[in-house]
């Protein structure tokens, strides 16, 4: 996916990731850089922990995210560095969906 946009990155939110049909976890933000391009996906294993999946690891399939091999997921440790030099596909989402309060 080179010519990522924020609805279809949206899509990822929530699916499965996998390694070879086992299920690893599942999608919980995209972490985007500058330009607005993806560098990974936070994922929250079946262990109930926080992980990180770097993007060139990541092979996206119709309804469901693989890896090449579980150790492309990454330490909470990682995902922490990369949550505090990107941003958050998913806090970005909402704060275009807040609505806008008018002066009164």
């Amino acid at each position: 996916m080179t010519d990522a946009t924020p609805e279809s990155l949206e899509r990822l939110l929530e699916l499965p990731v996998r390694h070879r049909g086992i299920t690893l976890g599942h999608v919980t933000d995209v972490l985007l850089d500058d330009d607005g391009a993806p560098i990974g996906l936070a994922v929250v294993s079946i262990a109930d922990e926080p992980v990180f999946l770097p993007w060139p690891s990541a092979e996206l399939g119709p309804d469901e995210v693989q890896v090449p091999y579980p150790l492309a997921l990454l330490s909470e440790t990682e995902l922490e560095f990369y949550r505090g030099s990107s941003r958050s596909l998913v806090e970005e989402r909402g704060a275009d969906d807040e609505p806008a309060i008018a002066n009164g």
